[in-house]
């Protein structure tokens, strides 16, 4: 049977996967939002309504993702929610803590004059200590971005087209005709999806390095999904 660690590693791993979709998902949709050339040379005549019908696609696509990897409870669903929460435990902190504290190194024991060895020993115990301080660190750094997005008036907008609109078609009785529910009566703006998922991958990569020891070339993703959506939306 797998520890809590284990089971704690697989669901880290499973976020970040899932998060790549979505930032993959966003960069196409990124453009039809905030790119005039594009908005122009393929939202418009004979394009116009498959470009409308994308861009709402991708829309609801990217809300769905934005609410469920931040919220879900569900304990097979791999959340931000669910990991923040579990790093609340006092004696898997202890854990994890000295796990990232910790490296496996050459022992200090092969060197042969003992001033040496001591001073490395010393060394080392003095890089665990700040590392354990820097673990502390992004924990609280962690903590304090979830609170901040669990409450985000824009999140709770992304979840109630998850749960209301995209995943059950909700309509409503409004002066004695069904109506869908309306988008824009949720106070969600355009930008709001860009610094929601800007938030969630702070966070992601926070959980990575306190759950994984590990982080991820960011840099080197923004600059791929760039280059693949400007070809993909290309004008000239």
């Amino acid at each position: 049977m797998p520890t809590q660690i284990e089971k704690l590693e697989a669901h880290t791993s499973h976020l970040l996967d899932a998060f790549l979709g979505l930032k993959e998902r966003y960069a196409l949709l990124h453009p039809m939002l905030f790119d005039a050339d594009v908005v122009k040379h393929h939202g418009s005549e004979k394009r116009a309504r498959g470009f409308k019908t994308l861009r709402h696609s991708l829309f609801l696509s990217c809300a769905q993702d934005i609410a469920k990897l931040s919220l879900d409870k569900d304990d097979r669903t791999p959340s931000i929610r669910r990991l923040v929460g579990a790093l609340q435990d006092e004696h898997l902190q202890a854990e994890l803590r000295e796990r990232f504290a910790i490296w496996v190194v050459p022992s200090v024991e092969e060197e042969a004059d003992p001033e040496i060895r001591e001073a490395l020993r010393r060394m080392e115990l003095r890089e665990q200590a700040e590392r354990r301080a820097q673990f502390d660190e992004i924990l609280a750094s962690a903590n304090a971005k979830f609170l901040a997005l669990e409450s985000d008036a824009a999140l709770l907008g992304f979840l109630t087209i998850r749960d209301r609109v995209s995943a059950h078609t909700e309509v409503h009785l409004v002066a004695d005709k069904y109506q869908f529910v309306d988008i824009g009566q949720l106070g969600i703006k355009w930008a709001d999806l860009k610094r929601i998922v800007d938030l969630m991958q702070s966070l992601v990569e926070e959980l990575g390095m306190l759950i994984r020891n590990a982080g991820f070339a960011w840099e080197s993703l923004e600059s791929q999904l760039a280059r693949a959506s400007a070809g993909f939306w290309q004008t000239n």
